[in-house]
């Protein structure tokens, strides 16, 4: 990222993956990963897109199953506002809502590209919506 005319400019590398979390209620919301980060979860993802699951809110946090079973490559407890992250215990990949320290430890992934607003409508997601993951660009 870098701030050209006062303005903040995502710069995405070949390294990053763009994905779109569309979900029942009608909120759509983007994100990117990357594999620099955590390469073999992010090329599991990867290889299962689409995916779709069920969104569980929870203490700051919205959960969805993946079902990859990957353990922690480069794990934290500490996460950031926005931060996408694989959680191995509940094999999910988690958005996060607030600046928090996690129950387990995770792999952050990349982080969510929408507006705050955007983000701040996950709280009105039913318990279980139904979440479809893809790849965009």
């Amino acid at each position: 990222m870098r701030e050209k005319n006062g303005n903040l400019v995502i710069i995405m590398s070949e390294s990053d993956l763009k994905l779109q979390f569309n979900f029942e209620d009608g909120l759509t919301l983007e994100g990117t990963l990357d594999r620099v980060l955590a390469p073999l979860i992010v090329e599991e993802i990867k290889v299962r897109l689409p995916i779709e699951g069920r969104a569980a809110l929870m203490r700051g946090e919205l959960k969805i199953i993946l079902d990859i079973s990957k353990g922690n490559l480069k794990p934290v407890k500490e996460v950031s506002r926005g931060d996408i992250a694989y959680m191995p215990l509940g094999d999910s990949l988690c958005i996060y809502l607030k600046d928090m320290k996690t129950f387990s430890p995770v792999n952050i992934l990349g982080r969510i590209t929408s507006t705050d607003e955007e983000l701040d409508q996950i709280e009105s997601l039913r318990r279980g919506s139904r979440v479809e993951i893809k790849k965009i660009g």
